[in-house]
């Protein structure tokens, strides 16, 4: 978003034509509270977290897929391209990224994970679907109607991994 000089009613300028002034980044992402309660966020290292959130700042909002260089994770995350690399390894292992080569070129798609608790509070099943930013509220919409009809295999976005019930 830029922010110019205001125009009169006539159509001129009120101030004389400056270059733009300002720049504001607009663009946000949101992080299901699910990660800190699961006690993922306490188990998985901060510099995965790091990584993590770089990727998912450079994720396409329509396609949910992200491209960004090693370097540049390693640039925008304050970490070496070493420790990156094993902390890509972490998010992999834990379920919240997935990475596939791509020509000469990384790929990464992340993953959402909700636990969906019984009544006594036992975690029963995960529900997890891919990270694409424009259908955020589709998937948590599936999510809610899953839960709600109790049809665990109606799901249309998210996957529903029945662990214990």
């Amino acid at each position: 978003m830029k922010i110019i000089a205001p125009v009169a009613a006539q159509g001129l300028p009120c101030l004389p034509m400056q270059p733009d002034l300002f720049e504001a980044q607009t663009q946000w992402f949101h992080l299901f509270k699910a990660m800190i309660d699961s006690g993922d966020l306490a188990r998985i290292p901060g510099s995965a977290v790091k990584v993590y959130l770089v990727i998912k700042a450079h994720t396409n909002y329509q396609t949910g897929c992200a491209f960004p260089k090693l370097e540049t994770i390693a640039t925008k995350s304050g970490i070496s391209l070493a420790q990156v690399k094993r902390e890509i390894n972490v998010l992999e292992k834990y379920g919240y990224i997935t990475k596939t080569r791509v020509g000469r070129r990384n790929e990464y798609r992340l993953r959402e994970k909700v636990e969906i608790r019984a009544d006594d509070g036992r975690p029963a099943a995960v529900a997890t679907w891919d990270y694409l930013p424009s259908t955020v509220q589709r998937a948590v919409a599936d999510l809610k109607n899953v839960l709600v009809s109790g049809d665990l295999g109606g799901a249309r976005v998210v996957h529903i991994c029945h662990c214990r019930m």
